[in-house]
């Protein structure tokens, strides 16, 4: 990387920043859950199409199919039970991609937060440029290391825009007063928003909370 911010750091800073820029991008191409959105508005689909293929049935079908079912479960609590089930999936589905949207938006918060906070560890100006031009002329040490980070995570969504968007929000972050304010909770000690965010993200990635769907 050919920077004067970088160039003179010595060889064990040099090192250690590269190291921590290696594992600093924890933002996902993919969202999560995204296959278990697909498959919930497949079900909804589904059953769907089902209630309406038996809805279309002629009558006398539907009562020789009915009679079927007498013993059991009628062809009306079917149709009833298969109309819950599309409702029931569908809304978990939206349920799932809002928990999915704040995933997203808290994994940027604080990997621009940290991004930002290890190039002020080393003295890198955390600058941006407005024209964004791939140009690496016209991008600046900060951009670079962000891009190298991303390059290190493996992100297939590149781009110099996105960089300089990451370090904005990490510069905010870091320094708007409402994003350091202190939360006071009942019971609990006071934490900062930050903790907060920590906390709602854990409970959204831990396998046991992401499990927990709330009634919708």
């Amino acid at each position: 990387m050919r920077c004067e911010s970088v160039r003179a750091l010595s060889s064990d800073h040099k090192k250690l920043l590269f190291r921590l820029l290696s594992n600093g991008w924890s933002i996902t191409d993919t969202p999560p859950d995204t296959s278990r959105i697909r498959a919930l508005e497949k079900v909804a689909s589904d059953a769907r199409r089902l209630r309406g293929a038996l809805n279309s049935l002629e009558a006398k079908d539907a009562a020789s199919l009915d009679s079927n079912y007498r013993q059991t479960i009628p062809l009306s609590t079917r149709l009833l039970a298969l109309e819950e089930l599309e409702h029931d999936a569908a809304a978990l589905a939206q349920v799932i991609k809002g928990e999915q949207a704040d995933i997203s938006r808290l994994r940027q918060k604080r990997t621009a937060a940290q991004l930002v906070k290890t190039l002020c560890m080393f003295g890198i100006p955390c600058s941006t440029r407005n024209d964004h031009d791939v140009d690496a002329r016209n991008v600046t040490t900060a951009m670079r290391c962000v891009m190298f980070s991303m390059l290190e995570a493996g992100s297939k969504n590149l781009s110099w825009s996105t960089t300089a968007s990451i370090i904005k929000l990490g510069i905010r972050v870091q320094t708007d007063p409402s994003e350091n304010r202190v939360l006071p909770l009942e019971g609990l000690q006071a934490v900062t928003q930050a903790g907060e965010d920590a906390l709602r993200l854990f409970m959204l990635e831990e396998p046991l909370w992401n499990g927990i769907r709330l009634e919708t």
